[in-house]
């Protein structure tokens, strides 16, 4: 086993089911309160606002429902259970569609969920099925699956947004997409994921792909929107899509998907500096070109990278990877995630200063199955099939 990443983490898996998830569940699950609270202060308390959204709720279903598998004695289930009976309950409006958010009392009608909360929706219903082993979930996973194929698909590849503006459209909804039918896929399910988590890796390679990157947003017929925000590129998504290309390979033997993930991955890395020095927080928001558009340096791209470089490792045998995903995690808990609170910076600026005080629970989504996935790689924890994780 390699050297501790910090005096207080002497075993990452042991940290992160014995000490970090348990202290989130006692953060976000309220006693007599539906949902999660998703957002707390720099003191760990909670800030509330009143809303519970979708997006945030599918997400922690799914982080709470890995951590059961990770430590099937912990809290993990009854956290998980108690956000999908909000997300099947209240989020839910009587014909069966979800809504957006749940809104505080007093503040009005909610809008119905977009594409975006439709996907986490489906991530957490795969999770929480895994999970539980109980197969209702699937039964609503095909429901959403067949309303999106009567009402949003397009002739253009993917689905449509209806709620942008004109002719707008974007990538990283579909990303995680395939993300949730990677999991539903394996778990028996009819609703037709694996052919669609391979039209995701069809629509990457034809039309999201741009200059050996992938942009943010798209015209209605796949083409770069116009001007600087056709140029937006977001350094964590092409991480993203890298791991989520490397399990796809791993999955179905795809050639096409690790070959992919190499270009992504590979861009991300000349971006962020990392193939020529010590790797740092790195920037976010960059341009076509990899040009910075801003001085944020946000947490969840680096657990992105880490994920990527693992996945590197694991599914496509690239020793190599290894080094750089030991970089990024001790660069993690060097300059974000503070491993006595379990708090964290969620995002520095000029010269790595902390720029907000509050710390968002969503981004739980992107730090415990990267971290899990280390630690895995690192010292063999949580060696039991998991399809969470794997």
């Amino acid at each position: 086993m390699t050297p501790g990443l910090h005096p207080h983490v002497p075993q990452l898996g042991a940290w992160l089911t014995d000490r970090f998830l348990p202290a989130w569940i006692d953060r976000t699950v309220r006693p007599g309160q539906p949902g999660y609270v998703e957002s707390v202060g720099a003191d760990g308390l909670p800030v509330e606002t009143g809303a519970r959204t979708v997006m945030v709720t599918a997400r922690l279903v799914y982080v709470f429902s890995l951590g059961h598998l990770l430590a099937p004695d912990g809290a993990c289930l009854e956290a998980a259970r108690h956000g999908l009976d909000f997300l099947l309950g209240p989020c839910r409006g009587r014909d069966g569609r979800f809504l957006h958010l749940v809104p505080a009392e007093g503040q009005g009608a909610a809008p119905p969920a977009d594409l975006y909360d439709l996907a986490f929706i489906l991530l957490a219903l795969g999770a929480f099925s895994a999970t539980s082993g109980d197969a209702a979930p699937l039964a609503i996973a095909n429901e959403i699956a067949g309303r999106l194929e009567a009402h949003l698909a397009d002739p253009h590849g993917g689905y449509r947004e209806d709620g942008l503006a004109a002719g707008e459209r974007r990538q990283f909804p579909h990303m995680h997409l395939l993300e949730a039918c990677q999991i539903l896929s394996r778990l028996g399910s009819e609703g037709g994921w694996e052919l669609r988590a391979e039209q995701m890796v069809d629509l990457l390679e034809r039309r999201f792909l741009v200059g050996g990157s992938v942009g943010e947003w798209y015209e209605r017929d796949w083409r770069p929107a116009p001007g600087a925000h056709g140029r937006e590129r977001q350094l964590g998504h092409q991480f993203e899509w890298a791991w989520l290309l490397y399990r796809q390979g791993a999955l179905t033997g795809s050639a096409r998907a690790t070959r992919l993930a190499d270009r992504l991955y590979s861009f991300g890395l000349a971006c962020a500096g990392a193939e020529t020095g010590p790797l740092t927080p790195m920037i976010d928001a960059i341009d076509r070109d990899g040009k910075p558009r801003d001085d944020m340096r946000p947490l969840w791209p680096m657990t992105e990278l880490l994920r990527a470089s693992v996945a590197k490792v694991t599914f496509a045998g690239e020793s190599q990877a290894r080094h750089m995903a030991d970089s990024t995690a001790s660069a993690i808990f060097t300059h974000y995630l503070d491993p006595q609170t379990g708090l964290w910076v969620n995002e520095l600026g000029e010269d790595n200063r902390a720029v907000l005080t509050s710390v968002p629970t969503r981004v739980l989504y992107h730090i415990v199955p990267a971290l899990a996935a280390y630690a895995s790689l690192r010292d063999g924890d949580f060696a039991a099939p998991n399809p969470l994780l794997r």
